[in-house]
């Protein structure tokens, strides 16, 4: 995987595998058409939450949308979703837009979110996906365009959304610091000309999506947790995922805290990611529910 954010995402496949609300995805089941449901995720970069849907027999048919700004992450997901399913022993049929998997039709879209919205294009689908995305985009400007997206009767399923809270151990005298000026660069991020997102992004959902209509049905917490295991090991690709994150720390962090704390904040954790001792947790939440106006469930 030469592109980096790819390798991100597949390495982060198990840390959602171990994130994601149970209780919720049993919830999501009841809200999913037997036939062929029409499926939209936002954001879905490599697509590893197709494999997962299929993998955890949520999904069998139907058509199954990935929508994404990152064209290369669109590319790289057509041979990861080739390999995963030569994996399975499932039949794939590349397609002029995407794959056929089994009987699961998967089409790739590359558009910006905020655009793709402004457009009004597509129809309308059954479930709608954005995972680990609303807390990357402006909420209160997006929210009423993904709802219009959903089929009535439809299903939103907004994952792994981050709720203001990320811990790094053992402690550091820097930590406060640090992280405090990590949240407030979510706060005022900007990206494609747009604000883009915020630190308590998952708590706020609750009343955004009630004050749109389509009140929460089923929701809990969905916590990112990392550490190595009893042989000093973490699992997986996961060692890869902390560097990455402390990168992405780093690079939100430049200009807004002194560069020698910084450079001695980062060199210590990853003192402590060699040595794997480092523990990572970012609280997050999934929140479950369906279109404006559906009748109560």
């Amino acid at each position: 995987m030469t592109y980096p954010y790819t390798r991100y995402l597949a390495a982060k496949r198990t840390v959602d595998d171990r994130a994601l609300n149970r209780r919720v995805l049993d919830d999501l089941r009841e809200l999913v058409p037997a036939h062929r449901p029409r499926v939209l995720e936002v954001g879905a970069g490599l697509g590893t939450m197709v494999a997962r849907l299929v993998e955890w027999r949520v999904l069998d048919a139907g058509e199954y949308t990935l929508l994404d700004v990152d064209r290369q992450l669109l590319q790289d997901s057509r041979a990861w979703l080739t390999a995963w399913a030569g994996g399975r022993g499932l039949p794939v049929d590349p397609q002029p837009d995407g794959l056929l998997l089994g009987d699961l039709r998967v089409r790739l879209v590359e558009a910006e979110l905020g655009a793709h919205l402004d457009a009004g294009r597509g129809d309308p689908v059954d479930v709608l996906v954005a995972h680990a995305v609303l807390d990357v985009v402006d909420v209160p400007a997006v929210l009423p365009g993904l709802l219009r997206l959903l089929a009535p009767g439809g299903a939103y399923w907004f994952t792994v959304t981050f709720d203001g809270d990320t811990i790094f151990a053992p402690d550091h005298p820097a930590d406060d610091d640090m992280l405090g000026a990590y949240h407030a660069s979510m706060d005022d991020r900007v990206r494609y000309g747009r604000p883009a997102g915020e630190s308590r992004a998952g708590r706020h959902l609750f009343h955004r999506l009630r004050d749109a209509g389509a009140p929460v049905l089923s929701s809990g917490s969905s916590d990112w947790v990392v550490h190595a295991g009893p042989d000093g090991r973490y699992p997986g690709d996961e060692a890869w995922f902390l560097d990455f994150v402390l990168g992405t720390v780093g690079t939100a962090l430049a200009g807004r805290v002194p560069p020698a704390t910084l450079a001695d904040w980062l060199a210590a954790r990853r003192r402590q990611l060699a040595d794997g001792d480092l523990v990572y947790i970012a609280h997050q939440l999934d929140v479950l529910g369906r279109a404006p106006g559906a009748a109560p469930v």
